[in-house]
């Protein structure tokens, strides 16, 4: 079978989605390599996961902080890297210029060039995010063929002129017992401070004991911050369902000033939750409160309205989720089946 390889702009400790699409790749026979930027020089250079190997790529001598850092160091991360495989996996858009001449699938899980205007709007701001747009437009022409992780992105794709198809990061259902407790979590990358404090002081409203894990820039403040909460640092995919099973209700709002919200972003957080059988409380009026109310995941609530979002919480777990739907597992296998044809 086919080597693979996959190019991924965070330390993938975890990357649930990147992760998760290694070990379905693996289960078809292929050989998979996962090469990850480790900016905080926290995680081991080689690991062996679930059949899949991850190499992990540290720049400079101390972990990287702040924006500027931050930019400089991934364009290093992606320039040092020497790719021998059958086919490569870039994802997101910021991993373009990856040095690789055979067959590219371009994942598209975020909109990668919104980022930069999520930190600030000044000059440099701006120019890192015309930049990413530019890479991100290069990097489509030059795929062989683009996956997405939900269905708004694939409109800005297509608005772009470019085909792609859509692999959400959806799990087969797993349900758990529920809990009586009132417990909200969350449970992935801890980018935005604002949606933590949101989170905690709704909870205090609502009178549920909170749950976090996972990394980020924010986690630190966070726990500074809010030293009371259980904070329980990095998780990895196996660790996942049991963190899942101690809560009642899902957080996953974001700030609708990040522009991926309303471009169609659709929180992984909420597919995970859904699959064992917890409710999602998310933000109303975007695409992943629309899918939410739709499928009936969860309860919806404006960003910001802590009263609001007090009583979603309080709503949401007294619901029962059901009927949830199962992975696109099949749909990347097919993609790839045919590129390696």
């Amino acid at each position: 079978m086919a080597r693979i390889a996959m190019v991924v702009t965070n330390a993938c400790a975890p990357d649930p989605r990147v992760e998760r699409h290694a070990r379905w790749l693996v289960d078809e026979g292929h050989s998979v390599e996962i090469y990850a930027w480790d900016r905080g020089h926290k995680h081991p250079l080689n690991e062996s996961l679930n059949g899949y190997e991850i190499q992990r790529t540290r720049i400079g001598s101390s972990p990287s902080v702040g924006s500027f850092a931050s930019w400089k160091n991934k364009k290093k991360f992606i320039s040092k890297l020497n790719i021998s495989a059958d086919l490569l996996i870039l994802n997101d858009t910021d991993t373009a210029n990856v040095n690789f001449s055979g067959k590219i699938i371009l994942d598209i899980h975020d909109m990668a060039h919104t980022w930069p205007l999520m930190r600030g709007n000044s000059i440099l701001h701006r120019y890192a995010s015309r930049k990413m747009l530019k890479d991100a437009k290069a990097i489509m022409k030059k795929s062989s063929m683009i996956i997405t992780s939900a269905p708004g992105f694939q409109d800005w794709i297509k608005s772009e002129g470019h085909h792609s198809k859509v692999v959400m990061n959806r799990r087969n259902a797993s349900h758990l017992e529920r809990i009586d407790e009132k417990v909200i979590g969350y449970f992935g990358r801890i980018r935005d401070f604002e949606s933590m404090k949101i989170m905690i002081e709704a909870s205090k409203i609502a009178g549920f004991r909170v749950i976090t894990a996972g990394d980020g820039l924010a986690a630190e403040r966070m726990v500074e911050e809010y030293p009371e909460i259980d904070y329980r640092g990095p998780f990895t995919e196996e660790q996942l369902p049991a963190l899942i099973g101690e809560i009642s209700v899902m957080f996953a709002m974001y700030s609708t000033e990040r522009g991926n919200i309303m471009q169609g972003a659709i929180p992984t957080k909420m597919l995970d939750a859904a699959a064992f059988g917890r409710p999602s409380i998310v933000n109303s009026d975007t695409p992943m409160g629309i899918l939410c109310s739709n499928e009936k995941l969860g309860v919806t609530a404006p960003f910001n309205n802590l009263e609001e979002i007090a009583k979603g919480m309080v709503k949401a777990h007294s619901m029962e989720i059901n009927n949830v739907k199962g992975d696109d597992r099949e749909v990347l296998v097919q993609v790839v089946t045919n590129l390696l044809d």
